[in-house]
């Protein structure tokens, strides 16, 4: 069973709190059972939770503050990586040149979750492929937030513009790997 870093989780509550401060106990009454009882602890950075409590989180806070079609995990991943790439990662990477960009995302992933592997296998002046491998558990709310987190970290350090991004394979569909293709302008 897949399991989450408390950082992740924090890391969205925090967000609740700061952007959506009157909606948090919507949130957490929207939360599944087994969830829930999880927001009556106190969390911890650096402990395991079940991924189930990240996804569901992600899920209800789409729906809380939502339309119910996940851009708002889009978003929500959007304004994780301008928070974490500016202090937990901001002396951990050299930004320096594209390659140690495209080599750290995996570091960064296993620095938040227990299961799968992730990559860049294409990146090029107009397009670059982020993909997860080995996580046949992932979710889609999940992927959006991936896919916002991604979209943010290239145009902080590689300061792209016109972003495009489409998840075009995703292992919760049955799909061997999950995909979110990127175009930019160079």
């Amino acid at each position: 069973m897949a399991q989450v870093k408390g950082v992740a989780i924090i890391g969205l509550i925090k967000f609740i709190k700061k952007n959506y401060k009157d909606s948090l106990d919507q949130v957490v009454n929207a939360l599944p059972a087994d969830s829930a009882h999880y927001m009556l602890e106190h969390i911890l950075l650096t402990q395991w939770y079940p991924y189930k409590l990240y996804t569901d989180l992600l899920r209800a806070l789409d729906k809380v503050i939502g339309k119910g079609d996940l851009s708002s995990c889009i978003e929500q991943g959007r304004l994780s990586a301008l928070h974490d790439l500016s202090t937990i990662f901001k002396g951990f990477i050299n930004f320096s040149n594209v390659q140690s960009l495209v080599a750290n995302i995996m570091t960064i992933w296993t620095s938040y979750y227990d299961t799968g592997k992730s990559e860049m296998p294409i990146f090029t002046d107009k397009e670059a492929s982020y993909v997860i491998k080995d996580f046949p558990e992932i979710d889609i709310a999940h992927v959006k937030n991936a896919e916002g987190w991604i979209g943010q970290y290239l145009v902080i350090f590689l300061k792209l513009n016109g972003i495009r991004s489409e998840v075009t394979k995703c292992q919760c569909h049955g799909d061997p790997i999950t995909e979110i293709h990127f175009t930019f302008n160079p």
